[in-house]
Order: C-alpha cells, then structure tokens, then sequence
C-alpha cells in the first residue's frame, strides 16, 4: 500500500510542477533534481522526498480510517441524519464507553441531543433511539422480520445458530423458524407448568440461603451473588433435564465470567488460554448433557407408554419440546442445546443480578422491606403453601401485588441489558424532524431510558393499578421479547418468599464496577446471613 500510494503522489507531483508559478518551479526542480541523484539509504525508502515507505504506509491507514469513519456522514444526501457525532477519530468513536457505564453515558447523549442519536463504535456508525421512537418508527418493522437482530460473532457462535436471539421474528415467511420454537418453548414454560415447580424452586432456594447461613457462622460473611446464580442455574436445568440430570460440581460452578467474556472476545478458540475458548468449553459441556438427557427421557417416554400413560409429574422439559403439537414439529437435538445455553445466559444476566438488587434495595428502604415481609408471611401462612395459593407470577391473580410491584421497580431502575441492536434494510424515517436513518445502518433501542425518566428513586408504591406490559422493558420489546419473563418473575418473588419468612440478611458492602458495559457488585456481594428465630414457613 505505502510504495502504491508514494507512486501516486510522486506522479500527481510531477505533473502538478508545469502548473506552479516560475520561482516555485525553479525551486522544486532543484528539490527533484537532488532526490533523484541522492542514493537510497536503505531498501524502505522511495523516491518522494526520501520518506520512508512505513510512512505513507502509515499516512494511507490512517486516511483510510478517517474515509470509513466520516464520509457516511460527511457525504451528500437527500434526506437529514439524525443529530450526533463521530467521537473520536481512527474508527475510535464512543467505543471507550464500553467498557464503563453505558447506560449513563447514553442518558447523557440522550440528553444532549433528545429520542435520537447518532454515535460510532469501532468505525460503525449506531443510531440510539428510546423505547418512544422504537414504537413509533421500528416496531412495525420488527414485526415483519425486516428488523434484522445483531450480535457480536463470537456470541452468536456462544449461544448457537438456533438461538432465539439471532432469528428474524414476526410475520412472514422469514418469522416462521422464530415463531415455531418461540411457541414450543413459551408453551413449556407456561404458568400452568411451572406452578408444580414451585415446591421444588423453594427448596432449591432454601438450601442455598441455609449454605450462607453456614458460611456466615464460619467465616463471618457470605457472598449472594454465587449463591444467586447456582440457585439460578440448578432452576433452569431441573426444569429442563430433571432432577438427576445434572451435575453440581460441572454445572453450578460460575461461569457467568467465562460466558460474559467470551461474548465480546474475538472468535478464537484456543481452549483455556482465550477467553472465547474458555466459553467454547461450557457450551459444550452443555451440548453433551442435554443430547444424553434427551436420549435417557425419550427411553423413559417410551417405557412409560407401554406400561402407562406418563404423568405431567414425570415429564421434564425437554420431553415436552421433543414432542410434536399445534405449533409444529418438536424440536431438533441442536435446536434444545441452544435453547437450553440461551436460558442459563439469560438467567445468569437477568435473574441472578436483579436478585441482589432486590436485596440491597429492601434493605435501603425497611419501610417496604417490612411491607414486603408482612405480605409473605400471610403467604406462607395460607392452606395448601405457597402453591395453592399462587396461580400466575403476575397479573390480577398475583397473591404478592407489592412483591411484585418491588420487582418491577428493581427492573426499571437496574436493567441488565441497556440496549437492544438492530440494523435496517430500508431507510426509516424517525419523524418529528429527528432525521432518517439510512439503509444498512445499526439501530441501538435503548430499553431503560423510558423507565427512568420517572426519577432514581426506589417506589416500589408507583406500579399500582398500572399495566407494567410496556413500561418494564427488561425483557425486551417486540417478537424477541424474553420468553422466560414468567420464570424470571416467578423466581424473583420465590425468592423473596424464602428469604422474608425465613431469614435475616445484612449487607456489608455495596462497592460496584462495570465489565462489558454492566455493573455488578464487587466480591459477590458481601453479606450476612442469619435465621430468624421463628420462621414462618
């Protein structure tokens, strides 16, 4: 590239020097006439003013960056792009912001420059628009599968080419793939389903809140987030392989680490020495347990059919999604490794984290900790525990309307994920004179601005009589909205249950930092754990 480019400019020079006046060219005939006697000093120089070729090679790159990054935006066009700007230069952009707190640095620019934005991440150009502008200007679009999602490569090949993620939904030919194992899994994750879960979840939950209470007694402290997320984990595979398909000391390790890295990290797979290929490993880890358990349930389906119809007890899962019903064909072994890798990340970023908000925030606030208490006790008090009485995870059914409007507002104020990306295949007009975004661009839609424009503070007492459907936007918005919202939900306020009715906890530290653009709390979450004297379950 460097000795090509000092050929053009050499050439361009040369035929530029008739143009200049007489003493100029006086003087660079004189210039040209010693650079063309001067000997080369060493192989890497050319015959441009004896600049080295590392230097036009140089100067090419870094014309080349400045082309890619400003001339989408510095180009004529007919129709106005949305207000922003390029950050830094050399594809560096707003890519720095990554690394911290996106979410506040997205408020700002939102701020700045209103609904809207246009902003750069390693030469790409993104336009941020606000849950009010998706509904108005995307949500169409992304109901006809021309709203097309957009991951890192790396963590599609994480989660797999069947993940919900990375399908195009809505309607249309292009939706069907997406619509059929949405349906499957929605239909398997069903309230009606996961209510004789229940007894099972509150023990999984008990038993990790008595194993910090024994860790308190012997080190002074325990740490939630592990505890969290094994909670979490064991959840969601029991669910899926049953309860002796899985393995504690594989599968309830953290991994959250290995899978948040990995997302982001380039594609190289070089087992435990890269971070991709530390994720590499869990995932499969996963594909081999669930292709085993598959083969073991479908053995048991088949011994059970010809002895017995199988009771709904005895079904997991994956025996229910193997099956064929009215939304199509059960699905392939590939299809239920993916899904099952899609929920243990989804957990592990939604779940487990919104679980010690929960924590930390009642514990700012005893005024509704100790409403919140009350409530569960009258639960745990009631005929038949916590499953008689607990049809739905939310909605008018709910017999925990302030647990779980303390939900909501976890939710709404710590968000795991802040934005959603998207690219367009046509251009899109935003309206209200905030500008067009052109075809083949990125869409980031920026899932919690909306939420807290209503304040910072915790009020758990602002969802009542109110529809959360549109404003709790955590779980996404559109035909990729989280098919695990009820399990979620449910598994918040289970553990909400267990911990009011049983136990005493007290946070010893609430210090956070940001890895990939989330903030987590530094050691785990330090707490104690304590049984209370008289517990009501």
């Amino acid at each position: 590239l460097g000795p090509a480019w000092a050929l053009r400019l050499r050439t361009t020079a040369s035929t530029g020097h008739r143009l200049l006046s007489p003493g100029r060219r006086q003087a660079t005939g004189r210039f040209e006439a010693v650079a063309r006697h001067a000997a080369p000093t060493a192989a890497a120089r050319v015959a441009v003013g004896g600049a080295p070729t590392w230097f036009w090679s140089t100067c090419a790159m870094i014309f080349t960056a400045l082309t890619v990054q400003y001339w989408p935006v510095l180009r004529p066009r007919r129709r106005r792009l949305p207000r922003g700007s390029t950050g830094w230069p050399m594809l560096l952009g707003h890519s720095l912001h990554l690394l911290g707190d996106i979410g506040g640095w997205l408020r700002s620019m939102h701020a700045k420059y209103g609904p809207a934005f246009r902003c750069s991440f390693f030469g790409t150009h993104v336009v941020v628009v606000d849950a009010d502008v998706y509904d108005r200007s995307f949500s169409k679009l992304d109901s006809t599968a021309r709203f097309v999602p957009l991951w890192p490569t790396g963590f599609q090949k994480l989660l797999g080419p069947n993940a919900l993620q990375f399908l195009d939904g809505g309607s249309g030919s292009r939706g069907a793939r997406h619509r059929r194992l949405k349906r499957k899994v929605l239909d398997a994750l069903s309230p009606v389903e996961l209510r004789r879960f229940l007894p099972r979840m509150q023990a999984i939950m008990r038993q990790e809140f008595d194993e910090m209470v024994r860790e308190t007694e012997v080190h002074g402290h325990s740490c939630l987030m592990p505890h969290a997320m094994r909670i979490v984990k064991q959840v969601i595979l029991e669910l899926v392989l049953g309860a002796g398909g899985i393995r504690p000391d594989e599968y309830l390790r953290d991994t959250s680490k290995d899978l948040l890295d990995g997302m982001i990290a380039a594609p190289i797979d070089l087992g435990r020495f890269s971070a991709y290929g530390r994720a590499m490993a869990v995932r499969r880890a996963y594909q081999r347990d669930v292709e085993e358990q598959l083969a073991a349930s479908l053995k048991r389906l088949v011994e059970q059919a010809q002895a017995e119809e199988p009771t709904a007890e005895t079904r997991t899962m994956l025996s229910r999604l193997a099956e064929d019903c009215q939304h199509g064909a059960g699905l392939t072994i590939p299809e239920m490794q993916d899904m099952l890798i899609s929920l243990l990340f989804g957990g592990s970023l939604t779940t487990a984290e919104t679980m010690q908000w929960l924590l930390v925030e009642l514990c700012r606030h005893k005024d509704w900790l100790s409403a919140l208490t009350n409530e569960h006790q009258r639960l745990a008090g009631a005929v038949g525990g916590v499953a008689a009485s607990w049809d739905a995870p939310e909605g008018g059914r709910s017999p925990c309307p302030k647990s779980l409007a303390a939900c909501y507002e976890t939710l709404r104020l710590h968000c795991p994920i802040d934005v959603l990306l998207r690219s367009v295949e046509e251009p899109v007009d935003l309206g209200d004179g905030l500008g067009t975004v052109p075809a083949g661009w990125w869409v980031a839609v920026h899932l919690t601005e909306r939420g807290l424009r209503q304040g910072l503070d915790f009020d758990p007492g602002r969802w009542e009589r109110r529809s959360p459907g549109l404003e709790v936007s955590a779980f996404g918005l559109g035909p990729h909205s989280c098919v695990g919202r009820q399990l979620a939900l449910w598994e918040l306020q289970m553990f909400l249950h267990v911990w009011l009715t049983g136990y005493q906890a007290e946070v010893l530290s609430e210090e956070t930092y940001f890895v990939t653009g989330m903030k987590r709390f530094r050691d785990g979450l330090p707490v104690r754990m304590h049984r209370l004297p008289s517990p009501s379950y």
